[in-house]
């Protein structure tokens, strides 16, 4: 006889994840650069009716293939062009992500540690940000989830479609984001079926003819196109600058050492960190059962990978998250401890001395952009925030030291709890309080430089796309003209007078360290500068 489950568990664990994706969705201006990059592409995408190729301020954008651009593009032109709009696609890729991985650990767990992953992964810190993000990553891990659950699905059946499936899905990665969304599932199924003796297997899952059809299908017409669009630069700047050289070299500034995510992954999984590190010392017991075993090498593939990588940035880490949730969830009972409940205590607790230090933030910067942006802070980490924080903290510590009507909860029960509080405070409060510090001054000034009667706008040693989507117009980058509108930085405005008499240039916006000025265009200034 089929068991029958009560519904409102389920209810409760979809409206969990609703809210942590979509709640205030469009209540935080666009960060810069990631989010204002790729909103102001596909402005400019839908501006000039080119959909095959991306660009940036009218400049050749060859960071990222085209998928993100078109999920992006239909919602701004089904609901409008605003911040909730850019970012749905996101928050319906984290969605589905979720849901993956409920019906992942449903048909190979069970339905109750399908529900527990499904809290992990929406209360997980990084998690939440990168799913309310207008950038390509979110949509990339649910690719790259649905590879992985397939590709098992497909060893543990041997159903063809399972492998067409897990072939549709690298397809769609790779035109989402390029190569890493084949090499990470090619790297770690050719380490697991080879640890089987199974060699021969992958070999003949890789080689299938349908697969490749199936590959050719979904790239090859985009890559005509795109080549059609913008020739060889696209490849070249794609392919080597923005692949090839990720892995060689620095770029953007965003280096680091091979012990990069050492340190970066405890803050990824807070506030799970704690289970995290009993898990892994956990690994050795874990690696003995297929399944466990392969949620190891989709992990470790990752780490090492983006470890050996020159150029490092926070996110990169996610695209080996998911097995560790689906881990988490399957052994909570064994590596979830009432002393982890600690980590979201000392987070609320920092809130607090956030609070505290924020009249001091500005004044403690030598850099005249960042005092000025920061010298904001006491106007958004206020009362209210200081209020909110506090009560948190208090909630936290009553999961930790429990009331006896709490005591019957389990520790990873009170950690999930504690998870959702940190995510609604993050989402809620923390965000848009950053947010309100770097990105509402270059809106403003958007908003005010929209309403000028000129077309000359020059972003002077400041790269913020999202002023050009604000503006509604590309914004070059470069030395300014006489007559010019400048956007820049409070840091470097004492240069641009220099050069153009302050008693001459105007000063049209100057509000947390982002500027606009209009230079003087009188002959006579063009003269005494020259």
């Amino acid at each position: 006889m089929r068991t029958q489950h009560p519904w409102w568990p389920l209810a409760l664990m979809t409206l969990y994840v609703l809210a942590a994706f979509s709640l205030g969705l469009g209540n935080v201006p666009l960060f810069d650069v990631d989010e204002g990059a790729f909103s102001e592409a596909t402005r400019e995408m839908i501006h000039s009716g080119i959909w095959s190729a991306t660009y940036l301020d009218g400049v050749p954008r060859y960071d990222k293939p085209i998928l993100t651009y078109w999920f992006q593009a239909a919602n701004v032109l089904l609901f409008g062009l605003n911040e909730t709009t850019l970012r749905l696609h996101s928050a319906l890729s984290a969605i589905g992500w979720a849901a993956s991985i409920y019906y992942f650990s449903k048909e190979f767990i069970n339905r109750r540690s399908a529900m527990v992953a499904v809290l992990i992964f929406s209360s997980t810190l990084w998690i939440m940000l990168i799913g309310r993000a207008a950038t390509a990553d979110a949509l990339l891990n649910l690719f790259i989830a649905l590879s992985f659950f397939d590709l098992y699905r497909y060893q543990s059946s041997g159903k063809k479609t399972l492998l067409y499936r897990t072939w549709l899905w690298l397809s769609l990665g790779m035109l989402t984001k390029g190569p890493v969304a084949a090499a990470i599932p090619f790297v770690a199924s050719l380490i697991w079926f080879t640890s089987y003796g199974r060699l021969r297997d992958w070999s003949k899952a890789v080689l299938n003819p349908t697969g490749w059809l199936i590959l050719a299908v979904v790239l090859v017409p985009w890559l005509i196109l795109v080549w059609q669009q913008q020739g060889m630069g696209f490849f070249r700047g794609f392919l080597i600058g923005h692949n090839l050289n990720r892995l060689t070299s620095t770029m953007e500034g965003h280096g680091g050492h091979w012990y990069y995510y050492l340190l970066v992954l405890p803050l990824i999984m807070l506030p799970y960190t704690g289970a995290l590190l009993t898990l892994l010392r956990h690994g050795c017991s874990l690696w003995k059962r297929p399944l466990e075993r392969l949620l190891i090498i989709w992990f470790a593939v990752v780490m090492v990978l983006f470890s050996l990588s020159q150029t490092q940035l926070p996110h990169y880490i996610l695209y080996g998250v998911t097995p560790l949730i689906v881990l988490m969830a399957k052994y909570r009972q064994v590596i979830i401890r009432r002393w982890q409940l600690l980590l979201p205590i000392l987070f609320f607790a920092l809130q607090i001395g956030l609070v505290l230090y924020a009249p001091h933030l500005g004044s403690s910067q030598h850099n005249a952009y960042q005092r000025q942006m920061l010298s904001q802070a006491p106007e958004v980490l206020n009362q209210g925030y200081l209020l909110m924080a506090a009560l948190l903290t208090g909630l936290t510590a009553l999961l930790f030291w429990p009331p006896s009507a709490l005591r019957r909860l389990a520790p990873w029960q009170r950690l999930t709890t504690a998870g959702l509080l940190q995510t609604l405070f993050a989402s809620q409060l923390l965000l848009p309080a950053i947010g309100h510090l770097q990105q509402t001054p270059v809106k403003q000034a958007a908003l005010q430089a929209r309403q000028l009667q000129t077309s000359t706008v020059v972003a002077y040693k400041i790269h913020m796309p999202s002023f050009s989507l604000y503006r509604g117009a590309p914004t070059p980058s470069g030395d300014p003209q006489a007559g010019d509108v400048v956007l820049t930085k409070a840091d470097h405005l004492p240069e641009l007078l220099e050069r153009f008499p302050a008693a001459e240039a105007t000063i049209l916006y100057h509000q947390g360290g982002i500027v606009l000025a209009r230079m003087p265009a009188s002959p006579a200034t063009l003269s005494q500068r020259q």
